[in-house]
């Protein structure tokens, strides 16, 4: 049943939104006046990114199907499927978990692996999931499983140099060797891409992280979703909704 559902692809919005609006949203710290969030096209349950000179941008639609951004199109691009949760290769490569299922893309086909995982990230050519101990696993594609770098979270990014970054309970970590190192902040999001890692606060804004200052930016926003492409440029979900944005520059 699971092969008949990622079979499909078409090429559709994923709405009739077709006008670009920009919305400027306030921010506090580190000399940041303001940033530029352009809205895009369609809505989203969930948003991911990667590949390595050219961003791959892909969402889980309203009705969980996989799309990849067009921006030749201005269009989503629908890959079929289903899925709760997507993260995107070096390769620009869509992975989803679809009741905590594993699954990723091969041509045009949803191949199944295995285990079981209850979040998903992608970065630095490595995968990584939380299984459904809440315990980190990097994927091996050699042995064709995974490995257990042990720690308990709730969510899991990984940033350019294959590092994975986790939160749990609200509280950020990021690995260093084999050891979980405590980070300042506290996040209900995370995602990394392009050299970055980024955060969606307690209050919803959107954050990056400083290494040198050892502390995250205030970009503004209100956001509950976020993914970033290998330039470093965030994409969104809007607070409380499904709406799509990302980031055109900061003033």
């Amino acid at each position: 049943m699971i092969k008949t559902m990622f079979t499909s692809r078409k090429k559709t919005t994923l709405t009739s939104l077709l006008v670009t609006l920009f919305f400027v949203f306030s921010g506090t710290f580190s000399g940041t006046a303001f940033a530029q969030w352009e809205n895009l096209p369609g809505k989203a349950k969930e948003i991911a990114a990667g590949g390595d000179s050219t961003a791959s941008v892909w969402v889980l639609g309203e009705n969980n199907s996989a799309y990849k951004w067009n921006e030749n199109s201005f269009s989503w691009e629908d890959f079929g499927g289903k899925g709760d949760l997507i993260a995107v290769t070096n390769q620009g490569r869509p992975w989803v978990v679809n009741n905590k299922q594993i699954y990723r893309l091969r041509g045009r086909t949803w191949q199944s692996m295995p285990g079981k995982a209850t979040a998903i990230a992608a970065g630095g050519g490595t995968v990584w999931v939380l299984g459904e101990n809440k315990t980190a696993f990097k994927w091996n594609d050699e042995a064709f499983s995974w490995e257990e770098f042990g720690g308990n979270a709730d969510l899991i990014a990984v940033d350019s140099n294959g590092i994975p970054w986790v939160v749990n309970n609200k509280q950020i970590y990021r690995l260093r060797g084999r050891n979980w190192q405590s980070m300042p902040g506290k996040a209900t999001a995370i995602a990394a891409g392009g050299g970055t890692v980024w955060v969606i606060g307690e209050n919803g804004q959107v954050y990056q992280w400083n290494d040198q200052a050892f502390e995250w930016m205030n970009k503004g926003g209100k956001a509950s979703k976020i993914a970033v492409t290998p330039q470093g440029v965030p994409w969104v979900l809007q607070d409380g909704g499904t709406q799509i944005y990302r980031l055109r520059g900061t003033m």
